[in-house]
């Protein structure tokens, strides 16, 4: 497995793991919008098989997805650890209070939950707002 930035031509990769991973999936715009920004690809055999984007302006983590065929092989944790080597002091991103997997996979991340927001997802959903210090 080869982790590199991701390039216009990936988008459409991405933005089909991106709708196998999440009931409300971002539209195409949003992943133009951190191309410039820490937005790595996972490659397996040159098929794209999982992405990451950070925005170190925010501290956050926005987005994180592994194909479904390629999941729990340690791809996401590995796209997780290389991200945060561009990142320091404390580390965000936000959950759906429902993505248990998630929640977990952050947690064995050293991610600590620290708050809820109430209805922060269009449908209404619940979040948890986690954080990480790194450094």
């Amino acid at each position: 497995m080869k982790i590199r930035k991701c390039r216009r031509e990936d988008l459409e990769d991405v933005c089909e793991i991106e709708r196998m991973s999440f009931p409300y999936p971002y539209p195409k715009i949003i992943f133009y919008d951190y191309i410039e920004k820490l937005f790595f690809v996972a490659e397996e055999k040159e098929k794209i098989i999982g992405y990451i984007i950070a925005d170190n302006e925010r501290n956050l983590i926005v987005s994180i997805a592994v194909h479904p065929e390629y999941r729990n092989r340690g791809y996401g944790k590995k796209l997780m650890n290389h991200v945060l080597k561009f990142m320091k002091g404390k580390v965000f991103l936000q959950v759906r209070k429902s993505n248990k997997s998630a929640i977990s996979f952050y947690h064995k991340m050293g991610f600590k939950e620290i708050k809820e927001i109430k209805k922060y997802y269009m449908n209404g959903e619940d979040a948890i707002l986690m954080v990480k210090k790194i450094g």
